[in-house]
């Protein structure tokens, strides 16, 4: 991994998880008044966004940081957004027929829409919060690096890493720590084909991490639907990532030049 990402990585998490620690250790029982717990989790949210602006001022000072920021991302690709943004509910909704087809019992809920004011507040901010950094940062440098099959596992590894506050809330079932980090992962991979196909547009990134939290099915344990539906669905997801790993050797090429156009 190039130093630049790890440190980028690094920073991240030194950045989020202190913002985070006030609410686990409330959800776990401190007496931490619930406004001072959850305050800092705004902060926390856009971590990967920040770590990533101050890797690129790093670099290359206000070139660095307006290269990050700048609206010349593939305007052209963005006709792949669409597609981006029904990602997740089009995994989820085939694990579903898959669970179906095999006999199981159907769950209560279709779709798992954010329906609290801080399931919705978070639903549109960390997509902006953290895709600058996860594939407007790190992705770009990795796949000039490394290519695109390991450069999505490399960033899906550390994507969810950054997410282990969150995964150690009391509550959280045992099989979502050996699903969630299956699942992210492919999710990586699959951002990483829109990411090249799109010419390397962020809002393209910005799409699908909206479409995962428009329906989150790593939630459906707090619906009583139990392990069933993420589990279907990132079977259903690891294999469309297997099937656009192999299709992205062909394209690294491609790969690298979106990769030098962005990372430039």
């Amino acid at each position: 991994m190039p130093p630049s990402v790890a440190r980028f990585f690094v920073l991240a998490c030194a950045i989020t998880w202190p913002f985070q620690l006030p609410f686990v250790l409330q959800q776990w029982g401190a007496p931490i008044p619930v406004d001072v717990a959850t305050a800092p989790l705004v902060l926390g949210a856009i971590g990967p966004s920040v770590a990533a602006a101050v890797c690129a001022w790093k670099e290359g000072g206000r070139g660095g940081l307006s290269g990050l920021l700048s609206p010349r991302r593939a305007p052209s690709g963005w006709a792949w957004a669409p597609l981006a943004l029904c990602m997740p509910a089009m995994l989820h909704l085939a694990g579903l027929a898959l669970l179906a087809l095999a006999g199981g019992s159907m769950p209560a809920t279709l779709l798992y829409a954010p329906v609290t004011p801080e399931q919705r507040g978070i639903a549109f901010l960390a997509p902006l919060g953290e895709e600058l950094g996860f594939r407007g940062y790190a992705l770009r440098r990795l796949l000039l690096a490394r290519g695109p099959v390991p450069a999505s596992l490399l960033v899906g590894a550390g994507w969810t890493l950054w997410h282990l506050p969150t995964m150690c809330l009391p509550g959280v079932p045992w099989w979502s720590w050996v699903l969630g980090p299956l699942f992210i992962t492919s999710l990586s991979v699959l951002m990483t084909a829109l990411h090249i196909r799109s010419g390397g547009s962020v809002l393209v990134a910005i799409a699908a991490h909206l479409g995962i939290h428009l329906d989150n099915v790593s939630r459906a344990h707090l619906s009583g639907d139990g392990a069933a539906p993420l589990l279907v669905t990132t079977i259903v997801a690891v294999a469309a990532a297997a099937i656009a790993a192999r299709r992205m050797r062909a394209w690294e090429p491609a790969a690298a030049v979106t990769a030098a156009a962005g990372a430039a």
